[in-house]
């Protein structure tokens, strides 16, 4: 069975109300209604670290380990900031969100796509939200996918606006080669689950800014991983992880926020941007989205790793969630024209 673990790192001194949160924390992901919600496929082994003191010195560490009947399909992390909250988050989430979105376009405008859709999904024995996490939950099994999910197109500050692009592959060489397969109707019930799900998946990595530009500085002169490296305080550990939950920074109901988005993104808002079917086009606004609003508003200092402020949140909150909402038409228009 597999095992995910959880990890609390309070640094300060409320001990006890961090402890407590947590715990609270897990039983509410192991009750019925949240379990039923957050795990799917039903809940395995969870294993709550809390350890007290700083990052290199461990006064106390208390773990927990709860077990359930069959294997989580999404890992939970709880976070402990600096003023004693607890929450959980799921780097899925966003993946959910486009998928949501997806489904609802598609059921509304092309339903005989969907239903080609569905077929895949039933014969290849898998649902439209494990299809949108697949090549996440494969990818330590098999690394070599890794580079498939994002392209480091580098930013320098004074370098050029559109520099050339990193080999492959990418996740642009990828998009076009799971094109191809659907489109070719040959492959097996698995390698056309296989490829629906990547080409599902891709297309919300793609829109996610930090997943298309790699900042070289004197701090980091081989690349910050897309802002893996830029630490941050608060919620978020880095740059990345941040703008991956952009989407939906308060946790509110996937399906719920994707017909918000849905409202104040519709098709006819984004009808200029759907006119660009160019995927080099859809990766470079990304990184230009990256350059503006992820880096550009915070300067980076791994001693006191800023916080980004209430501004900042917003603006990268409607960012992420735009950017869903393209990468959920553009991903439909395309299925439409593989299915057609």
């Amino acid at each position: 069975m597999e095992t995910k673990q959880i990890k609390v790192n309070p640094t300060n001194d409320a001990t006890k109300g961090l402890i407590e949160a947590a715990f609270t924390q897990i039983a509410l992901l192991g009750s019925t209604e949240q379990a039923s919600r957050l795990f799917p496929d039903g809940l395995g082994t969870l294993e709550l670290q809390v350890a007290l003191g700083s990052e290199t010195q461990r006064d106390i560490s208390l773990s927990l380990k709860i077990s359930g009947q069959q294997a989580i399909t999404a890992a939970p992390l709880v976070i402990a900031t600096a003023n004693g909250d607890v929450e959980a988050t799921f780097n899925a989430e966003g993946h959910h969100i486009v998928a949501f979105i997806l489904r609802n376009d598609l059921n509304q405008n092309h339903g005989q796509t969907m239903q080609r859709v569905q077929e895949i999904l039933d014969r290849g024995g898998r649902d439209l939200l494990s299809a949108a996490t697949f090549p996440d939950d494969i990818r330590s099994a098999q690394p070599a996918t890794k580079p498939f999910h994002f392209i480091d197109i580098p930013f320098e500050q004074g370098g050029p606006p559109n520099p050339p692009l990193p080999g492959a592959p990418n996740v642009i060489t990828k998009i076009a080669e799971f094109t191809h397969k659907l489109q070719a109707g040959t492959g097996t019930d698995k390698e056309n689950v296989d490829a629906l799900s990547r080409l599902i998946h891709l297309f919300g990595d793609i829109h996610q800014p930090l997943h298309c530009i790699e900042r070289i500085s004197q701090l980091h002169p081989g690349g910050d991983g897309g802002g893996n490296s830029f630490r941050l305080s608060g919620n978020a550990e880095n740059l990345h992880k941040l703008w991956d939950s952009s989407a939906n920074f308060h946790n509110g109901d996937q399906e719920n926020v994707a017909l918000e988005i849905m409202e104040t993104n519709s098709r006819a808002e984004l009808a200029a941007d759907l006119e660009n079917t160019n995927v080099e086009s859809w990766a470079r606004a990304s990184f230009a989205l990256a350059k503006k609003f992820a880096y550009g508003p915070l300067h980076e200092n791994p001693a006191h790793p800023p916080r980004p402020s209430a501004a900042y949140l917003k603006q990268a909150e409607k960012t992420g969630r735009r950017q869903a909402a393209l990468a959920a038409y553009r991903l439909a228009d395309r299925l439409r024209a593989i299915f057609a």
